[in-house]
């Protein structure tokens, strides 16, 4: 599959591309701002510097040595630091983090936000070019200020704090089925093999008829498990017997960090088992819903906007989601960015943006940057604010309905050859 471009798209730039290339470096500047003034002021107004822990990647790292020592990968919390934490992930996810404890833990940690930086240019690059944007000196510079912007999204900031994978799973699906290569699939099955989530793409794939993708993609996965019974049998069986349904290990269900449709329903009915019959039941029909919205976007031509909503939809019918799970929220802000109306883009960054709330609500939390889903009760609002990106999920799914036989105007050349 690949994309030909029209030669009038060729000719420049959506409007808003060319003034992010026009003014990249105030951008870059008010981004690293809007990044670093948060801890400074916490550090000014309560004389504690918080920055971010890089707790997922020192989690990640110890997995890694777990399996380099033969030590046991669920029996425990693994150690890390003071503090113990579950290893949630595959064994194959293991075996894939075993790089990371063979070098120091300090260089780990230091090239988590230069990597991701680095990593999500190229996302936003793939795709401004997948939507038809011809790769000129002046696409290059849009790509670097909105590569800033999309920064300020809550899930990518997370990201970068926490050392978390999705963005890396969400480059590895991206950059795979947007290739046209003749073995796509493989990077959905290695995804799928580090974290259970992507394998959605998967019914997405049959659903869009690339059975030959899908086919790929779940041999892939499968030989992912094979290889973890390998080199791990006890681990494996242990964890394929049920510890992978076990969300509890990490966070209770009904945790505020829960922002899937699961958490939702748990708050709302309290854990049990009409409240799991209630969010299967709203599981398959968002899935399905959210299928054929992706489906439809992508036999309409918007390839892009179809791998999106499989990505947010995979996110929302999860059995947990926190914050730095959304990261499909950025290809959202890229198609955003260069078509809606300012209302809506105004609406997006409310809702996804990393605010210091903490700071300006003066509330006593050991985070650096927070969103608006994690403000305190108010007047029953909760409900609203809480769960922000389900909200702009379920505004994404409607809008693309209603869109699906007109093609947004930044999409207009693009022809989707199979």
């Amino acid at each position: 599959m690949h994309v030909s471009v029209s030669d009038s798209e060729k000719a420049e730039l959506p409007r808003r591309l060319r003034w992010l290339s026009h003014h990249m470096t105030a951008v870059i500047m008010v981004s690293a701002a809007v990044f670093v003034v948060p801890p400074l002021l916490q550090w000014a107004f309560t004389g504690t510097l918080i920055v971010g822990d890089f707790l997922d990647v020192t989690v990640y790292r110890a997995g890694g040595a777990a399996l380099l020592h033969g030590e046991p990968l669920y029996e425990t919390a693994l150690q890390v630091g003071t503090g113990s934490f579950p290893f949630t992930y595959p064994p194959f996810a293991a075996v894939v983090f075993v790089p990371l404890a063979l070098v120091p833990a300090w260089l780990c940690q230091a090239l988590v936000i230069p990597v991701h930086v680095v990593l999500l240019a190229a996302v936003v690059q793939r795709c401004l070019r997948w939507m038809g944007c011809p790769d000129t000196r002046q696409l290059r510079r849009a790509t670097v200020a909105l590569t800033a912007v999309v920064f300020l999204l809550e899930p990518i900031t997370w990201t970068m704090w926490l050392g978390q994978i999705n963005l890396i799973l969400l480059a590895i699906v991206l950059f795979d089925l947007t290739a046209g290569r003749r073995w796509a699939g493989i990077g959905v099955g290695i995804a799928t093999g580090i974290k259970l989530t992507p394998g959605f793409f998967i019914v997405y794939l049959l659903c869009t008829r690339r059975f030959r993708a899908a086919g790929t993609a779940m041999a892939t996965a499968a030989a992912t498990v094979g290889l973890g019974f390998l080199i791990a049998p006890g681990d494996s069986a242990r964890y394929w017997a049920g510890t992978f349904l076990d969300n509890t290990r990490f966070e209770a269900t009904d945790s505020t960090g829960n922002l899937s449709i699961n958490g939702v329903v748990a708050r709302l009915m309290g854990v049990g088992d009409a409240q799991r019959v209630v969010w299967l039941v709203l599981a398959i029909t968002v899935a399905i819903i959210g299928l054929a919205v992706a489906t439809a976007a992508h036999r309409n031509g918007r390839v892009l906007l179809g791998l999106t909503l499989c990505g947010l939809t995979a996110t929302a019918i999860s059995p947990f989601s926190w914050s730095h799970h959304w990261v499909w929220l950025a290809p959202l802000t890229v198609l955003a960015a260069t078509h809606a109306s300012r209302v809506m883009l105004v609406c997006l960054a409310v809702l996804t943006f990393a605010w210091p709330v903490h700071v300006i609500l003066n509330m006593d939390i050991h985070f650096p940057v927070l969103g608006i889903s994690t403000l305190p009760p108010w007047h029953g609002l909760r409900i609203l604010y809480g769960n922000a990106y389900l909200i702009v999920f379920t505004g994404a799914l409607i809008l693309a309905h209603r869109e699906r036989r007109s093609p947004t105007h930044s999409l207009r050349g693009i022809v989707v050859q199979r």
